[in-house]
């Protein structure tokens, strides 16, 4: 049996844990009591925890609008001088895609980038109305200068000096991507004519010097048709010094535009004409020695073309002297003097 004192302490214990059972708070209640002793009420605990989840959303959204930047960046090319400015564009215009953009636009990296872009806004053109746009405009003369075999004539691909480039071409020339290409190919087609007489034509006829053609053919100043032109009678001219004739620049123009009809020529197409050419000129030249008259070259080649009415008459009456003379057969055949259907 127990003693009395055993008893006593036995209660004494219980009595103790009852108290701590009594006293026992859940940890939750017990930080609201800690927070409440604190005087903070329960409204500004909501606006803690909301402050808190906004701050993580403004964390995530930083990274997204820092993570559109470098991407957008990297679209464009050129912007180097920018990349190491995202964090403080974040930080000074916010994470907004669309206010970011337009405080890009405004830097200097930008301007430099799309100059050409914004030469043609301030023009009021509205053909190439954004960036994305006028990257594909880039990439189309990128093609045709590549499919031309003049791949660095713009510059290092992805250097600001082929931006610069490619920005006067559609800004300060207002060159389309298919004038440009017309034009170097009108350049091509005279260098792709091998013969050193055409270059020597272009040289003395206007004076161009070939290794200077393409930035010939992309000044503004020089129209399309001009360029076409000038091409035309360089090959003329060229091919006539082949067959050992010798054709001015305004003879050289006028027998290139009747023959390409506005279109472009090649030597090939010509050779044959001006060999006829060739031909009747010897054929003339026993008359024309005997009756100390001459007929020139140029106007043999506008009588065979039918292009001018006293050197025709001119070419007839040798023919018609000749067979008086010689009797026979001129050499000057009647079919010569007829216009070619085709060259």
């Amino acid at each position: 049996m127990a003693s009395q004192g055993s008893v006593a302490h036995i209660q004494n214990v219980v009595n103790q844990i009852q108290a701590q059972v009594d006293s026992y708070q859940p940890p939750q209640q017990q930080q609201q009591q800690q927070q409440q002793q604190q005087g903070k009420s329960a409204e500004d605990i909501a606006r803690e925890l909301e402050n808190d989840r906004l701050a993580r959303e403004k964390t995530r959204r930083d990274k997204e609008a820092k993570a559109f930047l470098k991407d957008l960046f990297s679209q464009y090319g050129g912007m180097e001088d920018l990349v190491g400015e995202i964090d403080r564009l974040v930080r000074d215009y916010g994470n907004s895609q669309d206010v970011l953009a337009g405080a890009v636009r405004q830097t200097e990296p930008y301007k430099r980038r799309f100059r050409g872009l914004i030469g043609l806004q301030q023009r009021g053109i509205t053909d190439v109305r954004n960036e994305s746009q006028y990257l594909n405009l880039e990439s189309q003369y990128r093609t045709v200068f590549r499919e031309a075999g003049l791949r660095d004539y713009l510059g290092t691909t992805g250097a600001q000096d082929e931006y610069d480039a490619i920005a006067s071409l559609v800004s300060d020339f207002s060159l389309s991507v298919d004038e440009v290409r017309d034009r170097v190919t009108d350049a091509q087609r005279v260098v792709a004519e091998t013969p050193q007489e055409v270059r020597d034509s272009l040289q003395q006829f206007y004076g161009i010097d070939p290794a200077l053609l393409t930035q010939y053919v992309l000044d503004p100043e020089n129209t399309t048709t001009q360029i076409q032109r000038r091409a035309n009678a360089a090959i003329v001219g060229g091919y006539a010094q082949r067959a050992g004739l010798t054709f001015g620049a305004g003879v050289s123009e006028r027998i290139g535009e009747f023959v390409g009809g506005g279109e472009d020529i090649r030597g090939t197409a010509i050779e044959p004409l001006l060999t006829e050419v060739s031909d009747i000129q010897k054929a003339t030249r026993r008359l024309a020695d005997i009756e100390k008259t001459t007929l020139t070259e140029e106007e043999t080649a506008l009588s065979r073309l039918d292009l001018d009415q006293e050197a025709r008459e001119k070419v007839r009456g040798l023919q018609s002297r000749e067979r008086a003379r010689f009797g026979g057969r001129s050499g000057i055949g009647s079919s010569a003097l007829r216009r070619p259907r085709s060259i």
